[in-house]
C-alpha cells in the first residue's frame, strides 16, 4: 500500500445553513486536510503534517482526522494560536466564496523542528498546496519539506489551490508557485488558476502551460469544472470528460479529484514503479475517470470531510 502525506491546513468550514445566510454549521475542512481524509476513505494509509490549535475547534479537528483514520504522527500542538475558521458562501450553482479568518493561527505556526521528526522513507507521496506559501516562514518551511520528500523519492503532489486574499504581497505569488512547481512531479490548477498564471507573465493559457512543461514538471492536470479535463505532459496532451451533475456544494470537490486520482494511480502500480505510471497515459487516464466520479460524488454532498466517497460510493 503506498501511503500519501498531505501538508500544510487544516480548518473549520462555516457553511450556511440557509439560503439567507441567517446561520451556519462549523465543519472539518481545509484542502490538504481533505486530501487526507478522502486518500483515507478510498482505504489508502493517509498521514496529516500541519499545526493544530489546543482550543475547542482544534480539539474537533483532530478528532475529525482521527475519526476518519488519518493518521497524526507528525501533527504539532499549538497552544499559543487559535484555530483558522473560514465563512462559506454558496450561489446557485454551488460555487463558493470564502471570507478567512487566519491571522497567526494555529496552521500558520508548523515548524522545522517538526519536519524533521518525520520518518520520510515511509511517505510514498508528499502532497501540498499553495496555502503555506503566502508568508515568509511558511514558504520556507514548505520548501524545507518538499526537499526532504524528495531526497527519499517521494512523488511530490502540488494542488495550486490558489487563494488571492491569503496573500500580504500578491507580486510573491507567481514566483513562489512557480518555484514549487519546478519541485513537483504531479500538479493540480484549475483554467481559472492557469488563465490567472499565465497573465502574471503576459502569456495565453497554452504559452502557459509549454513554460511549465520547461520545468521538471511530470504530469499537468486542469480541471475545468463541468468542462473536460486537460492532462498535459511532456509526451500528450489529452482531455478527458467529466459527468454531468448538478452541483449542491464544490467544496473540496477538487480535493477528492486529486485523492482520487492519486489512490487510483497506486492502484494501477507496482512497488517502486509510481513514477513510471506518471507517464503511462492509459493509466492517467484510468486514473482520471475515477478522480472524476469522486469530485462529481463531492460537489452533490455539502461539507467538505462529510461529502467525500468511499471506495464502494464511486
Amino acid at each position: 500500500m503506498f501511503s500519501l502525506m498531505s501538508y500544510g491546513e487544516v480548518v473549520v468550514d462555516f457553511l450556511p445553513n440557509n439560503t439567507d445566510l441567517s446561520s451556519y454549521s462549523p465543519m472539518a475542512g481545509g484542502a490538504p486536510a481533505n486530501v487526507a481524509v478522502a486518500y483515507a476513505r478510498l482505504g489508502g494509509e493517509s498521514y496529516f503534517s500541519g499545526g493544530i490549535s489546543t482550543d475547542n475547534f482544534g480539539k474537533f479537528l483532530r478528532h475529525s482526522l482521527e475519526e476518519e483514520g488519518v493518521k497524526l504522527d507528525y501533527v504539532q500542538n499549538i497552544e499559543s494560536a487559535n484555530t483558522a475558521l473560514v465563512l462559506v458562501s454558496l450561489d446557485s450553482e454551488g460555487e463558493r466564496s470564502f471570507t478567512f479568518y487566519r491571522n497567526d493561527t494555529a496552521d500558520t505556526k508548523y515548524a522545522t523542528t517538526q519536519i524533521d521528526s518525520i520518518n520520510w522513507q515511509d511517505i510514498d507521496i508528499f502532497h501540498f498546496c499553495s496555502n503555506t506559501l503566502t508568508s515568509d516562514e511558511m514558504h520556507e518551511n514548505t520548501i524545507f519539506a518538499v526537499e526532504n520528500a524528495r531526497e527519499q523519492n517521494s512523488i511530490i503532489s502540488f494542488d495550486v489551490n490558489l487563494r488571492p486574499q491569503l496573500w500580504a504581497d500578491l507580486e510573491q505569488l507567481p514566483s513562489r508557485v512557480e518555484h514549487l512547481i519546478n519541485h513537483s512531479d504531479l500538479i493540480k490548477l484549475s483554467k481559472e488558476e492557469a488563465v490567472y498564471l499565465a497573465e502574471q507573465y503576459k502569456l495565453t493559457y497554452q504559452q502557459y502551460i509549454e513554460r511549465l512543461l520547461s520545468l521538471k514538471v511530470k504530469l499537468i492536470i486542469v480541471t475545468n469544472g463541468a468542462d473536460k479535463v486537460h492532462l498535459v505532459s511532456q509526451t500528450f496532451s489529452s482531455y478527458v470528460e467529466v459527468p454531468v451533475i448538478k452541483a449542491v456544494d464544490t467544496t473540496a470537490a477538487g480535493d477528492s479529484f486529486l485523492a482520487g486520482f492519486i489512490y487510483s494511480l497506486t492502484q494501477q502500480s507496482e512497488f517502486n514503479s509510481l513514477q513510471a505510471t506518471l507517464f503511462d497515459l492509459d493509466k492517467i487516464i484510468s486514473a482520471t475517470l475515477f478522480a472524476a466520479k469522486c469530485g462529481a460524488h463531492t460537489c452533490q454532498q455539502k461539507g467538505a470531510f462529510s461529502a467525500l466517497p468511499r471506495l464502494d460510493e464511486v
